[in-house]
């Protein structure tokens, strides 16, 4: 066996599919023609997950297919495109050295869009989903489409690359249902609410009880269920007082004023972009689809509010990612004090105790407090730049009732409780969490202004995801990311 055909067995499972530009599968190698090609296709789809009889997809999994890159074509025109150019183009209106890399990078988008919104390749792509292996491998193999018209004589450069990166997104988009299938579950319920005009970033003050913000899916109603015991449970601790006051209530005495308590659910869209950026670009590295967002109006309330959640279950040993709880609220252990303070105070009134504790007792648990929360600091780059905030991510247990019959999942203020006689049995399922704990002032600062603005977070984002998919049609320098940053600090200042 000579040295090109030995490498041709194996060099293809190296790296990750993400970071290939075109393809050079060994099932299409020595195929004479279009007809042959489709074939070695069907068995690229059949060692993909995708259901073979007789060497041919299986009435049904062409359309499967179809309906993955279809999915992965509106991701990329619906959300990923407009949503970089509006985060790219405010950057033009400030002075910059990279102002030029910009506009190019606007410009290449607009290519992209016009190569995949319509035309012969997409038209090629739509045909048959088996024709994007084809084209993606036509550098090494140019007799793929020998004896189709449909197909110019010599296949253009980018529509090899556009292919590659159109498989590269619809495996986005088919990992979100394989890898994990309560992920899947909520991407779907995402999609729903969004159809039903339900704002995926307001979802503590949704009505979970109201039949029409009920999917259909059964899938999507397991993650309906799972997000709305976690509300039950939070809403259960919190009281809005006549003056519009909100209060966490520890359920002893305890009161923890807020502002307010931001809750979203993770967008298809970012979860796609999470798979894009992510080395492992597996579905179970999202543990965020729930983001609660607690805004205190005193930031030294922040440890009371952390044990008051602890006290009412929100927050437990065993359902909490210990690595994961980080602060970057406060700077030292002294800075911590009135926080300890203000924690030691709460529990001596839970105990009937009024006097307050010593100094030196303070000073001795702000350091304790400070060294646990800041360990795990460095394991969270992205939250200890600049945002000012305790975080931690959490693992929600939640039963799911289904009928016993049919498996369907019963909803309250849908079918639940279920009509009497009614047999049922129990699932049992997780909600991935993220809870962050801040005061207005240090939120406002950081998250709204600087490099640390969601916006600023998502264009950077966005653009690695751009490197990452669709290099060499379109792409962003990665040692031009410090220069992107200076420009986000002065543009979001």
């Amino acid at each position: 066996m000579g040295e090109e055909e030995g490498q041709e067995l194996f060099h293809d499972i190296f790296g990750s599919v993400l970071d290939r530009t075109e393809l050079t599968p060994y099932l299409l190698r020595g195929c004479p023609d279009y007809e042959a090609a489709l074939r070695g296709a069907s068995l690229m789809m059949g060692n993909r997950g995708f259901r073979l009889e007789q060497g041919e997809p299986a009435p049904g999994e062409l359309e499967r297919a179809s309906a993955y890159v279809r999915q992965a074509l509106s991701w990329i025109l619906s959300s990923f495109i407009p949503d970089l150019r509006s985060s790219l183009q405010p950057l033009l209106s400030i002075d910059s050295p990279r102002t030029l890399l910009y506009r190019e990078t606007l410009s290449r988008l607009s290519e992209l869009r016009a190569l995949f919104a319509s035309g012969p390749f997409r038209e090629a792509a739509e045909r048959d989903p088996r024709n994007l292996f084809l084209l993606a491998s036509s550098a090494k193999y140019p007799d793929l489409f020998r004896g189709d018209s449909g197909f110019p004589e010599s296949i253009p450069p980018r529509w090899r690359f556009a292919a590659c990166s159109l498989l590269k997104a619809s495996h986005l988009v088919k990992s979100l249902e394989e890898d994990s299938q309560d992920i899947r579950n909520f991407a779907v319920l995402g999609f729903f609410f969004r159809e039903k005009n339900i704002p995926l970033s307001r979802l503590f003050g949704h009505d979970w009880t109201s039949a029409s913000s009920v999917p259909a899916d059964e899938g999507a109603r397991c993650a309906y269920v799972q997000c709305a015991s976690f509300f039950a449970k939070l809403g259960a601790s919190v009281t809005r007082e006549k003056d519009g006051s909100l209060f966490f209530n520890s359920g002893d005495g305890v009161r923890v004023e807020l502002v307010d308590i931001k809750a979203r659910l993770k967008s298809p869209a970012s979860m796609f972009a999470k798979l894009g950026k992510d080395e492992s670009g597996e579905s179970w590295s999202i543990r965020d689809v729930v983001a609660v967002t607690f805004l205190l109006k005193r930031r030294d309330d922040s440890l009371t509010l952390f044990h008051a959640l602890q006290k009412q279950g929100v927050i437990l040993q065993e359902n909490t990612a210990s690595a994961s709880i980080t602060q970057t609220l406060y700077d030292s252990p002294e800075d911590m004090e009135k926080a300890v303070q203000g924690l030691m105070d709460a529990l001596a009134i839970r105990e009937g105790v009024r006097t307050g504790a010593s100094a030196d007792s303070v000073r001795r648990n702000a350091v304790s407090f400070y060294r646990s929360l800041t360990t795990d600091r460095g394991l969270n780059p992205h939250s200890s730049d600049s945002h000012r905030k305790i975080q931690c991510k959490l693992h929600f247990s939640v039963p799911v009732v289904h009928a016993a019959e049919s498996g369907h999942v019963l909803v309250s203020g849908d079918d639940f409780p279920p009509a009497a006689g009614t047999a049922v049995y129990t699932s049992q399922h997780t909600l991935p969490v993220e809870l962050r704990l801040s005061d207005l002032e240090s939120w406002e600062k950081s998250e709204l202004r600087g490099e640390s603005h969601h916006e600023a977070y998502k264009c950077r984002q966005y653009l690695q995801i751009l490197q990452r998919l669709f290099s060499p049609l379109a792409g962003f320098p990665s040692d031009q990311m410090k220069g992107l940053r200076e420009d986000q600090s002065r543009l979001y200042c």
